[in-house]
C-alpha cells in the first residue's frame, strides 16, 4: 500500500472507531428495565430521585415532583443547583464532573448519571427520557 493512501486509511479506520466507541446510541429500549427504579445518589450523600415512569412521585421526570421540576434544590433539572448547573463537580449535567451522581439498584451501583459521553457507565438522563419515554 502507498504511503498516503495508508495513512489515509489509519486515519479513517481510527475516526470510524472513535466515533462509534463514544456515540450516545449506546442505549437502547432494552437498557430502560436495568436502570428502571434505580435510585439517583449524589457524591455527598444527597438523595436525588429515582429513573422511572414520569407520573411516579420520585421520579426525575415528574415535572411536578420535587425531583423532577426546575426549582428544587435537590433536582438536576435546576440550572443554579450543585447537582444540575454545568459548572459542579457533582452534576449530572456538567459535560466534565469529576463526581457525578451515581445510580444504585438492589444496593448496587450500575452507572453514573451524566452527560458525560466519555464517563465509564455514565448515562445521559436526556437520552434516557427519550429512549425510555419516561
Amino acid at each position: 500500500m502507498k504511503p498516503l493512501k495508508k495513512i489515509i486509511f489509519t486515519s479513517s479506520l481510527a475516526f470510524i472507531t472513535f466515533i462509534s466507541l463514544n456515540s450516545e446510541a449506546e442505549i437502547s429500549s432494552w437498557d430502560c428495565y436495568k436502570f428502571e427504579g434505580a435510585k439517583i445518589i449524589a457524591d455527598d450523600g444527597t438523595y436525588l430521585g429515582t429513573l422511572d415512569d414520569s407520573w411516579k412521585t420520585d421520579s426525575i421526570y415528574n415535572d411536578s415532583g420535587d425531583h423532577g421540576n426546575d426549582y428544587n434544590s435537590e433536582s438536576i433539572w435546576n440550572d443554579y443547583s450543585d447537582y444540575g448547573n454545568e459548572y459542579s463537580s457533582q452534576s449530572a449535567m456538567n459535560d466534565s464532573a469529576s463526581e457525578p451522581p451515581v445510580l444504585l439498584k438492589d444496593g448496587e451501583v450500575i452507572g453514573k448519571l451524566t452527560t458525560n459521553d466519555y464517563e465509564y457507565e455514565g448515562v445521559n438522563p436526556k437520552v434516557l427520557k427519550e429512549v425510555c419515554d419516561w
